[in-house]
């Protein structure tokens, strides 16, 4: 092997471990934001019950709230 082949395999080897390097940190980068994004997710389902939980107690509570309000106007008239 002459001295350029050599230093062109070393060089060859050098930039393949680079990237090897480069690719190992970008896949563990990616299954942290795959995590995150399932995380997130989860987090977002549990707020959208929580909100159409919150929806429904206040379609409920309406007219009870509309009620009281006409008993108490009720109680001041007389």
């Amino acid at each position: 092997m002459t001295e350029i082949e050599r230093m062109l395999t070393e060089t060859l080897a050098v930039l393949e471990r680079e990237l090897r390097q480069k690719q190992e940190a970008h896949a563990k980068t990616l299954r942290q934001l795959q995590q995150q994004i399932a995380s997130l997710s989860a987090q977002q389902q549990e707020s959208t019950q929580s909100l159409q939980r919150l929806s429904e107690l206040s379609t409920r509570l309406e007219p009870l709230l509309t009620r009281l309000s006409c008993m108490l106007v009720g109680k001041q008239v007389g």
